[in-house]
C-alpha cells in the first residue's frame, strides 16, 4: 500500500514543478511584481539580502536555525520540533552523557538506532534548505532593487544596445 503513495507523490512533485516553472516563465516575460513586505498573524516576512554561509552555519549548529535566520517560521518550527522528537526517541543525550562517563557499552546499549539515523539526513536537509533558500532569496532581493532602480531613477528614453560598439 505504500509504494503506490510514494509514486503518486513523486508524480505528483513532478507534474506541480513544470506547472510551477511555467507560472514562472510567464510572470518573467510579463515581468510581474511580486510582494517584497508580508505582514502575517506568525510572521513579518521582508526581502532583505541575507548571507548564505551565515545560515549554513546556524543550521549546521541547530537544524532550524537558518530557516529562522532567513525568516521561515513554519519551517523552522517542523525542523526544530521534529529534532527534538529525533533527539528524544533515539536517546542520543543520554548516550552522550554515559560517553562522557566513560561508560562505553551502557551508552551503545540506551541508543535507538532507528531514531538515530534519521539525525543526519535532517542535519542535511535544513542545511541545504537554508543555504537554497537564502541564495534563492538573495537572487529575489537583486531582481526587486534592479526593477526598483530602473523604474525610479532610469531615463525612459535610455536604451542598452546589444552588441554595438560604444564609440
Amino acid at each position: 500500500m505504500y509504494i503506490p503513495v510514494y509514486l503518486f507523490a513523486i508524480w505528483d512533485s513532478y507534474r506541480t514543478t513544470v506547472d510551477m516553472n511555467r507560472v514562472y516563465i510567464l510572470a518573467e516575460r510579463e515581468e510581474h511584481r511580486y510582494n517584497s513586505f508580508s505582514l502575517g498573524a506568525l510572521e513579518i516576512n521582508y526581502l532583505d539580502k541575507r548571507n548564505p554561509l551565515v545560515s549554513v552555519m546556524w543550521s549546521m549548529f541547530i537544524p532550524g536555525l537558518g530557516q529562522l535566520y532567513i525568516h521561515r517560521i513554519l519551517t523552522a518550527l517542523f525542523v526544530i520540533a521534529w529534532l527534538v522528537a529525533f533527539f528524544y526517541y533515539s536517546h542520543i543525550q543520554e548516550a552522550i552523557v554515559l560517553l562522557f562517563l566513560g561508560k562505553v557499552q551502557d551508552a551503545t546499549s540506551v541508543l535507538n538506532p532507528e531514531w538515530l539515523l534519521f539525525i543526519p539526513s535532517h542535519y542535511g536537509f535544513a542545511i541545504y534548505d537554508a543555504y537554497m533558500n537564502t541564495v534563492e532569496n538573495n537572487k529575489l532581493f537583486e531582481k526587486d532593487i534592479r526593477n526598483h532602480l530602473t523604474e525610479n531613477y532610469q531615463s525612459k528614453n535610455f536604451k542598452i544596445l546589444k552588441r554595438q560598439k560604444v564609440k
